[in-house]
């Protein structure tokens, strides 16, 4: 049985309100630091990342056909920039959108007009740079899913592809944020929001990437498989037909090369982090927060076998809390940040240190 979400009452809750309840409920992470933003900042990356999510659903649910996703992330891409018409549009856009079953998710989707409500009263600078990113996002995500039709998994082919994929779902938010800050603050001149803009496509990709690492499993339940084919096929593994059973270790070093990768572009993420002006303190958070959520992530899941089994890993609320705090004291000194940084690097250098000399353990 499919069902319709509920369509919230706007006049028990206002549109802006509704936004920041739903931004706690379909994101764990992303809450905690958009929430340490203030003024205009705050509300356009917090709508930013809603309109981000309703494309991320559309992409993401296991029940929608190939063909109905591709048709509805084409459609979604034409309410960027907004039109005088946009409420008639999105309640046509809905009109045959159902879902197996209500999740906080859906119901955002469902109340995309509330958003777009709230969006279209940002500053015009902010709607624009959204709108740009978000429509390039959309359409992105509609190409890569033309891949699945007639397929029961779809495999990305190489590094390349993976890129590609990845700028479309994440680096174009990277692209996004920057622009928002830099429109927002006058300590960031011209040249340094060009130097900003060239590492935050790298910052998008490494969190995304991690994401990827950490979903292995449930991602290749729902038919995709972001680890590139051409990973496991220089690892020696028929990526289709080859289980993890068979072959634990070629799968172990195919995934240790998606981590390495996620690696070298968060490399770039904490010096993106470093280069923003310490006064910035809130921008800097903003950036700390997931890039020291993502590293920890790194060090958790490297050579974890328990992905493969099926088992979530992922980290707890009292990482999260550390993150947050010890962070925030080291947020001004550039040096303590980039030692704290390298700590976590070190962590993960001593796993892949243990793990190769492991075979030589014959107990």
């Amino acid at each position: 049985m499919k069902v319709k979400p509920k369509q919230t009452d706007s006049s028990i809750l206002d549109d802006f309100k509704f936004c920041e309840e739903y931004l706690d409920k379909v994101s764990r992470t992303f809450a905690v630091n958009i929430r340490v933003l203030k003024g205009n900042a705050y509300k356009g990356v917090l709508l930013a990342y809603l309109l981000c999510r309703i494309a991320d659903t559309i992409e993401d649910d296991a029940h929608f056909t190939v063909h109905l996703k591709v048709q509805k992330l084409r459609e979604y891409s034409e309410f960027f920039p907004p039109s005088s018409n946009y409420k008639n549009q999105i309640r046509k856009f809905l009109e045959d959108i159902t879902f197996k079953q209500e999740t906080d998710s859906s119901v955002l989707l469902i109340n995309t007009l509330r958003v777009f409500n709230e969006f279209v009263k940002l500053p015009e600078t902010i709607i624009s740079v959204v709108s740009k990113h978000v429509k390039e996002m959309a359409l992105g995500m509609a190409g890569f899913q033309e891949k699945g039709i007639d397929k029961n998994i779809v495999f990305l082919e190489d590094q390349d592809e993976l890129d590609r994929y990845c700028y479309f779902v994440a680096g174009t938010v990277g692209l996004m944020i920057t622009s928002i800050f830099s429109g927002e603050s006058k300590k960031i001149s011209p040249l340094l929001q060009e130097k900003l803009q060239k590492r935050s496509v790298y910052f998008g990709l490494g969190l995304q990437i991690t994401n990827i690492a950490k979903d292995f499993f449930g991602d290749r339940k729902r038919g995709w498989c972001y680890v590139p084919r051409s990973f496991f096929i220089e690892e020696g593994i028929d990526p289709i037909h080859d289980s993890f059973t068979d072959k634990p270790e070629a799968f172990l070093n195919a995934h240790k090369r998606i981590i390495n990768l996620a690696l070298s572009y968060l490399d770039e993420a904490i010096q993106y982090t470093l280069d923003i002006p310490r006064t910035l303190i809130r921008y800097r958070l903003f950036c700390l927060w997931p890039l020291f959520m993502a590293m920890e992530t790194l060090v958790k899941i490297y050579g974890e076998r328990d992905l493969f089994r099926g088992q979530s890993v992922k980290i707890g609320r009292d990482d999260v809390k550390r993150i947050v705090r010890n962070t925030s004291l080291a947020v001004m000194s550039n040096k303590a940040l980039r030692f704290m940084y390298d700590n976590e690097r070190r962590k993960i250098r001593e796993q892949r240190n243990l793990s190769s000399l492991s075979h030589l353990n014959p107990w």
